[in-house]
């Protein structure tokens, strides 16, 4: 389903994490933006959160300045664009419809599950489901 490792949540909501992170701190850092997205469960690495901010740059969805760093290099900050902020309202929505799906799915998914427990069981003891 595209992750990393295999595990967690699918890369695909990469974006969506981002815009809503940017949306919740108003401002962040791409290596700040990174460990929230891994904190929900998303396996990225710091190269991919720093491609999707640049394409979502380019697209004119968040912008970034240089801030000065006393302790170390300049960090670039992003923060949202109006058209960021319609961005992470949908991605907001879209999440939503997958938990939704993904809920249906599973409760599909189980209940058939018990229905052939039942029926394996019913098979293995003679008797007629």
């Amino acid at each position: 389903m595209g992750t990393e490792s295999g595990e967690g949540l699918p890369r695909r909501f990469l974006r969506a994490f981002l815009l809503l992170s940017l949306r919740r701190e108003a401002t962040s850092y791409g290596y700040e933006l990174c460990e929230t997205v891994k904190a929900l469960g998303l396996p990225v690495d710091l190269a991919a959160v720093y491609r999707a901010l640049r394409t979502m740059q380019q697209r004119g969805l968040v912008t970034s300045q240089w801030v000065g760093s006393v302790a170390g290099p300049d960090r670039r900050l992003y923060s949202l664009t109006g058209a960021g902020s319609d961005a992470a309202r949908a991605a907001a929505a879209e999440l939503a419809a997958a938990r939704d799906g993904l809920t249906a799915a599973l409760e599909h998914f189980q209940a058939h599950q018990g229905s052939h427990a039942d029926k394996g069981s019913a098979a293995r003891q003679g008797s007629p489901a």
